[in-house]
């Protein structure tokens, strides 16, 4: 391995010790300093190489990343009063709450809340629609309809799992090489892939955010021994109660699913989303194997209300 490839890794490894670390303690002061820490760089020096691997800003990063949370939380969980989702995503007043959250998405949380979040999705939905580059252009063109039967959803305990990630940016077949990059480098750690599972981590709202900034998170269970490397990362994917449901079907589809889960299912349950990430545990992983199929079981963490 070059010199400057090995580099670029160590980099890579670093920044995802801190963006870990953001996404997992959003509702927390998140001082650049201690970021910086965690990353083991001079605060200077953490913001440059920050922004190389994620094109923005350590201060542009975690507020995007609060207000997009904050905007799904106020319709996931729509018996959660304003000021207590302003606090569990960083936001230590309401008015400071309000102010960011009309600066970015053009309303206040209470109308985002009551109507415009819908109004909101279908307009950016019939944008994205139009692009030619856009592998999910029948989502955003034929809106998900409910159906008069609900499908079995069920909540389960989980525990903690130890698992070694790859970071994508985009919800697109490109996140395949991410997959192949990170089974190469199981079997060079002595892991067979084919003993461990499979999930994948879905940090973003594909109704909110456009198909090419959706972030996702290609990830493989690991024994405790293993360490990053590479440009690879380790983690625990927390534990707790997962709102489960089993399906199959082909790249795309899964799109649908997570919109009933959380915008039909999760509102009228006796559950409220928790602040992490949502996950898929493939069964069969349409992005590796032929038949561009998967059947999966999606996880979404929750909390009683």
């Amino acid at each position: 391995m070059s010199r400057s490839r090995k580099t670029a890794n160590q980099h890579l490894e670093r920044i995802n010790q801190a963006l870990h670390y953001i996404h997992s303690q959003l509702a927390e002061p998140l001082e650049i300093y201690k970021l910086a820490q965690t990353a083991f760089y001079s605060v200077h020096h953490f913001q440059r190489i920050f922004r190389e691997i994620t094109d923005e800003s350590v201060h542009d990063y975690i507020r995007r990343s609060r207000l997009e949370w904050a905007a799904n939380l106020l319709v996931f969980n729509p018996d959660s009063p304003v000021v207590e989702i302003a606090n569990e995503c960083g936001f230590k007043s309401s008015a400071s709450f309000n102010h960011a959250f009309k600066a970015h998405f053009g309303y206040t949380p209470g109308a985002w809340r009551n109507e415009r979040y819908d109004l909101k999705s279908r307009q950016l939905k019939q944008e994205w629609a139009a692009l030619a580059d856009n592998p999910h252009s029948q989502y955003y063109m034929a809106l998900p309809i409910g159906s008069e039967t609900t499908p079995e959803v069920k909540v389960k305990r989980l525990e903690p799992i130890h698992v070694a990630y790859i970071r994508h940016r985009g919800y697109d077949p490109a996140i395949s090489q991410c997959w192949q990059r990170l089974l190469d480098w199981a079997e060079t750690q002595g892991i067979d892939p084919a003993g461990q599972k499979m999930l994948g981590l879905h940090h973003s709202n594909p109704d909110l955010v456009p198909f090419d900034q959706c972030r996702y998170v290609a990830c493989l269970t690991v024994p405790d021994r293993v360490y990053r490397g590479r440009g690879i990362g380790v983690m625990n994917i927390p534990g707790g109660l997962y709102a489960c449901r089993r399906a199959g079907g082909i790249f795309g589809d899964l799109l649908y699913l997570m919109h009933d889960m959380t915008q039909r299912w999760l509102p009228t349950s006796d559950y409220r989303a928790r602040n992490i990430p949502s996950h898929a545990l493939y069964f069969d992983n349409h992005f590796i194997n032929q038949t561009g199929r998967f059947d999966l079981e999606f996880r979404l963490p929750v909390m009683l209300k």
